[in-house]
């Protein structure tokens, strides 16, 4: 049975012990919004354009004396564009209720816990759009980056179809399973070989491909054994305190990391079900605009706690408190601006689909 409160001779005239700190429980880990904005660069002008090349000159032959070589210039480039979006998250608070939190009865300062309950909201939101397709005012994602035209027909004003040379490589995992010969064909088909520059760097996956992933390294587990007839983990040990266990035989399943050919494979519960994503973040960046009036802002926890503690997105700003003149509240408002772009795509692979082993 739970607690209870006590009778009102106690609530009457005692205070209750509230937590120095919000509790976030809804918000689940968004590590491309780590990878993504870690270090933006500025952006500059109207647009963001870069050259490609899709083809190769055929003017080189074979020759043996005085034959005549095509002279023809035929130094071909296309060039890819991409404009700058945004996103907005209003956060307001009441000037009556903020004067009153703001008494000697107080615990959680309410400006601050207002604001970051916002900025939370948006770093969720930032990273479901990275995983998106673009649509709208939405920033580009991997949806839309990483992809051979099975969902979208161009990236960066590009026609996949006319430039296939911009596509990633896709392979869905057949009838639903992930084994090591399709993770070897996604990243076969996103490096070029002899180059690390030129290879993904990192997979990111959600936790349930995590895991599948990491039941097929299972078998080449193996057990420490330790001497026999040790002592069993025994209760002599507090909370955040590590069991004690003396020499045993201990048995250790499962993996708190993995990798796949030297390459982390990071969780992510953002990413869509189903998709493992080998990237190739050399290639990947985000161009930040600094707006007018508004100021470049670090994200915090310092009144809430939870999913989001470590995280330092550098590429939030923030509009300052205003009034209206109708109201007795503040609205402020976190941005971010500019766009994310990957200079060359078909260094990405993809493998959808996957859903057991």
């Amino acid at each position: 049975m739970s607690a209870t409160a006590q009778n009102d001779r106690v609530n009457n005239i005692t205070l209750e012990d509230i937590n120095a700190k919000v509790v976030d429980t809804v918000n689940q880990s968004s590590e491309i919004m780590k990878r993504v904005v870690s270090r933006p660069k500025r952006w500059n002008g109207r647009s963001f354009q870069f050259p490609l090349f899709t083809n190769n000159s055929t003017l080189g032959q074979s020759f043996k004396g005085t034959e005549t070589f095509d002279t023809t210039i035929d130094f071909n480039t296309t060039q890819a564009t991409i404009y700058p979006t945004g996103y907005a998250q209003p956060v307001g608070v009441s000037v009556v209720e903020r004067s009153i939190n703001a008494t000697p009865a107080g615990v959680i300062e309410l400006y601050q816990a207002s604001y970051q309950y916002a900025q939370n909201s948006m770093i969720t939101a930032l990273g479901n759009i990275f995983y998106g397709f673009g649509i709208g005012n939405d920033f580009d994602g991997l949806g839309n980056i990483v992809d051979d035209g099975t969902s979208t027909s161009s990236y960066a004003g590009l026609t996949r179809s006319t430039y296939p040379t911009i596509n990633a490589f896709l392979v869905a995992a057949s009838g639903g399973v992930l084994d090591l010969a399709t993770m070897a064909s996604a990243d076969d088909g996103a490096t070029i070989s002899g180059t690390m520059s030129e290879t993904p760097n990192v997979i990111l996956t959600n936790q349930t491909v995590w895991s599948l992933y990491d039941s097929l390294l299972e078998p080449t587990s193996r057990a420490t054994y330790s001497s026999m007839g040790g002592e069993f983990i025994n209760g002599g040990t507090g909370v955040q305190q590590n069991p004690s266990q003396s020499d045993a035989l201990r048995l250790n399943a499962g993996a708190t990391s993995v990798t796949y050919r030297g390459k982390p494979m990071v969780r992510d519960q953002k990413s869509p079900s189903g998709k493992m994503w080998f990237l190739n973040e050399n290639w990947f960046e985000f161009k930040s605009l600094p707006l007018t009036g508004l100021n470049v802002v670090a994200t915090t926890e310092s009144v809430t706690t939870g999913a989001y503690d470590n995280y330092k997105v550098s590429a939030f700003q923030f509009r300052s408190p205003m009034m209206p003149v109708n109201q007795l509240s503040e609205v402020g408002i976190f941005v971010m601006y500019g766009n994310l772009y990957c200079l060359n795509p078909n260094r990405n692979a993809l493998i959808t689909g996957i859903t057991t082993t």
